[in-house]
């Protein structure tokens, strides 16, 4: 994970500065993992968090407020009795390891002062946070505890003596120097990479950092360790020289790193330059990233966990409709054979006088050119020939109404399957729980899924179209679901914005807001980029995208949300690739 040892050393330097000789105001515990403390320090209240969860580890200054359990759990209530009104005293990280170590000033029963110390192990899932006895290194509680069963190698429950976890004989990198490290690499290595080695023989390094100093480096992060000459590895001293320079003298740069989708990768605290193909996303603090990067995270989850059922639902709708119109796809050929049965019941009449043999009619056929003979199937059910020729009639009538009855159901489900891939595509590209809100109202008030619809609250709602800039200065939105596309195209945009749509597949609406200037060319192919990005079409070489005045735009009346026609329009064939336009965030 990228917050390690050296992550964690910006963060202790943020709170050292911050916090240090701090008063507890409050505790509080919002989740079973999770204590947030209160902190009032030089005239400002911070709030500190700190979280045991297994996936997502860690200690900061936070600016998010939770919800908190109407009865406070034990392990809150026992850091309350201890804590507040103590003071921060010392914040110190112990081998540079994930392991942070707040020392408090507390006054006991007999307004003694004693020292209490919280500790957070950000281990996967191993964290912990344990509160001891400073002096007696004794654990007073812990937010997990572990038993004897649970392990036999450590132990963490209230009695207990506090001992850090095994170190596996790993070096501490601040106190490396050039000699160490040599003589580390001297040791016997055989079959070992160098990515692997950082991260495997130095406390507090992660394989990011490892990835960072092989780039420094100038050397493939595959390289095995013993085929290193001289020159790399005095390149490699060099590099992790560099790094823990920074370290030392708290110079850190907060980045969160992003994909071309704009999709969270990494985050770190050293600008890293093997990331420099990544956008990058600055934060003044560790706190403030941290807050970010995880709420993104947390958000994406929840996400996911919700879209899972809606997903589910979606498809087999559309497998099912794709069923129905198979079904009449088949009816309908029935239907377009029809005349075989008019000519069936002329071909009777004709003959009526004639006798069949084996409910059968052998006629000639005077509407063959060659006037074969044709074999006519009767129904032995029927007494005369006369009733066997108004049953043929009737059903030639039957299918000649459900032809046009079967195209117009066909039609309807077709648009309805296209509709629902485009549910599916705005699923799958939801980035809030507010873009998700919209969709499942959209869902409920088209009656495909039962519940009770949030347009009121939608209403309120102001939507968060993504934003960029072409290379002439113009804005350029794109809508995040069908209600967003609606909005933008009939509420936001204006008569002389240019609208851009790929063509025959879900995807976004897209408005380049012209300001009534006159559009370059390139700006153009830039709105189409983001139109084909933004479509289903994105993983393809090529997207033909459709592009006019926004005021050749309209909506049929009764139509579903996202739906629109339009006429005069444009096309060109564009490469779905936005990495050289501006977004805004």
């Amino acid at each position: 994970m990228s917050l390690d040892g050296i992550f964690l050393s910006s963060i202790k330097n943020d709170l050292y500065n911050k916090l240090l000789r701090g008063r507890v105001d409050k505790i509080y515990q919002p989740d079973k993992n999770e204590i947030v403390i209160g902190i009032r320090n030089t005239g400002k209240n911070y709030r500190l968090l700190m979280t045991a969860a297994s996936n997502s580890p860690r200690i900061h200054l936070t600016g998010i407020t939770n919800k908190n359990p109407m009865e406070p759990p034990m392990f809150c209530m026992v850091l309350r009795k201890h804590l507040t009104g103590a003071h921060i005293v010392d914040i110190k990280q112990i081998n540079f390891d994930r392991i942070l170590e707040i020392t408090f000033e507390c006054k006991d029963e007999l307004d003694t002062t004693v020292y209490k110390s919280l500790i957070i192990e950000i281990m996967g899932k191993h964290s912990n946070i344990i509160l001891i006895n400073s002096q007696t290194k004794t654990i007073i509680n812990s937010i997990k505890r572990v038993t004897e069963n649970m392990s036999s190698v450590r132990q963490v429950y209230p009695g207990a003596k506090y001992v850090i976890p095994p170190e596996h004989n790993k070096l501490n990198p601040l106190k490396t120097t050039d000699k160490i490290f040599y003589d580390a690499l001297k040791k016997p290595n055989e079959g070992k990479l160098i990515y692997n080695y950082f991260y495997k023989t130095f406390t507090g390094l992660s394989p990011f950092i490892s990835k960072e100093i092989c780039c420094l480096a100038d050397l493939n992060e595959s390289t095995y360790i013993g085929e290193l000459k001289v020159e790399q590895r005095e390149k490699l001293w060099d590099a992790f020289k560099h790094i823990f320079d920074k370290v030392k003298a708290n110079d850190y740069l907060f980045n969160i790193y992003l994909d071309e989708n704009l999709q969270q990768q990494d985050f770190y605290c050293i600008d890293a330059l093997h990331m420099g193909y990544f956008e990058k996303k600055h934060y003044d603090n560790p706190g403030i990233l941290l807050d970010d990067y995880y709420n993104e995270l947390d958000n994406k989850n929840k996400i996911n966990q919700r879209t899972a059922n809606l997903i589910k639902n979606i498809n087999t709708k559309i497998q099912r409709d794709s069923k129905k119109n198979e079904k009449r796809r088949n009816e309908l050929l029935n239907a377009e054979n029809r005349e075989k049965y008019k000519i069936y019941g002329n071909l009777i009449i004709a003959n009526i006088n004639k006798t069949p043999e084996n409910h059968k009619l052998t006629v000639v056929n005077y509407y063959d050119p060659q006037q074969n003979e044709i074999t006519i199937p009767l129904d032995p059910k029927l007494l005369s020939l006369s009733q066997n020729s108004q049953k043929f009639f009737k059903r030639y009538n039957k299918l000649k109404k459900a032809e046009q009855e079967l195209k117009n159901l066909i039609n309807e489900s077709s648009n309805e399957i296209l509709y629902l891939e485009n549910i599916l595509y705005s699923i799958e590209n939801c980035k809030t729980i507010d873009d998700l809100d919209e969709i499942y109202s959209e869902l409920v008030s088209e009656g495909i899924m039962k519940g009770k619809s949030k347009n009121k609250k939608q209403k309120k709602h102001k939507p968060q179209f993504i934003s960029y800039i072409s290379s002439n200065g113009h804005e350029i939105l794109v809508g995040r679901n069908n209600i967003q596309n609606d909005m933008l195209t009939f509420k936001t945009a204006k008569k002389n914005d240019y609208w851009f749509h790929a063509k025959n597949i879900p995807g976004s609406h897209v408005i380049i807001r012209t300001n009534v200037d006159e559009l370059k060319d390139e700006e153009y192919v830039e709105a189409a980029q983001i139109a084909a990005y933004h479509s289903k079409g994105k993983n393809s070489g090529t997207v033909e995208v459709d592009y006019t005045k926004k005021s050749n735009v309209k909506k049929p009346p009764n139509s579903k949300p996202g739906f629109v026609i339009y006429d005069t329009n444009y096309s060109m064939t564009v490469k779905p690739d936005i990495s050289r336009i501006k977004h805004q965030y």
